[in-house]
């Protein structure tokens, strides 16, 4: 049996799923019953695309998109698109100045509000090829100031007492309420992608918050990711 399936046929599917084209043909200054005529459908179909109760495809989207004047995702997608919190460097993150406007990635699946990436950016040669690799968090326990009971034994990004810098790594709790970590400099794999034991550790650390990576996303590109335009 053959289950090969193209990208195309995946995501057009039969299921029928909240989206933005409502919201964006009112921000076009369109009426459905214009952009039924341009689509060459009848206004009760647009009706049904906007609603959710009709699914349409990929094609019908950019078709939609080029008439309203907006990208295709902002169609298929009806959650916000996640912020990019920073880029990881080693176990460091810098943080993305976002006094010239934020940026922002749509995903293929529902994302909350509070979630953020940050995108693996070695400069070490060695690490490159890791590079572009999309890390998941919530960005509750930041503005709380907090660490996320959720945390421990696991792949974190967190904020160290007295320590203007944002980092990855393993945290683990310790009697009286500090922390050890353990660092990876190798982006948590070798490059055979096999998983690498701490290559530094840290003990009696105080944090200022923790949260811990809920996703990875190996290949952004294949599953569809893509940067928004406006």
């Amino acid at each position: 049996m053959n289950l090969q399936l193209n990208r195309v046929e995946l995501n057009v599917g039969a299921l029928q799923m909240p989206n933005n084209l409502e919201l964006m043909i009112r921000k076009s200054g369109l009426l459905r019953k214009d952009v039924a005529t341009q689509m060459g459908i009848r206004p009760e179909t647009v009706s049904r695309h906007c609603s959710g109760a009709l699914a349409f495809s990929i094609d019908q989207a950019k078709l939609y998109s080029a008439i309203i004047g907006c990208t295709p995702q902002d169609i298929l997608f009806s959650q916000n698109a996640v912020p990019l919190f920073g880029k990881l460097n080693n176990d460091f993150v810098n943080v993305c100045d976002i006094s010239n406007g934020e940026t922002s990635y749509h995903v293929p699946f529902p994302a909350s509000s509070d979630m953020r990436f940050v995108i693996a950016d070695h400069q070490a040669q060695d690490k490159k090829w890791a590079n572009g690799r999309m890390y998941m968090f919530s960005y509750k326990s930041v503005l709380e100031q907090k660490v996320d009971d959720n945390s421990f034994m696991r792949l974190c990004i967190f904020k160290i007492s007295h320590d203007d810098k944002i980092r990855f790594g393993v945290v683990y709790p310790e009697p009286g309420g500090t922390f050890s970590i353990g660092f990876n400099k190798d982006s948590h794999t070798d490059s055979d992608g096999k998983s690498l034991a701490h290559n530094e550790i840290q003990n009696h650390l105080d944090l200022v918050w923790c949260t811990p990576i809920l996703n990875c996303l190996m290949q952004p590109d294949l599953l569809g990711v893509v940067l928004k335009t406006h």
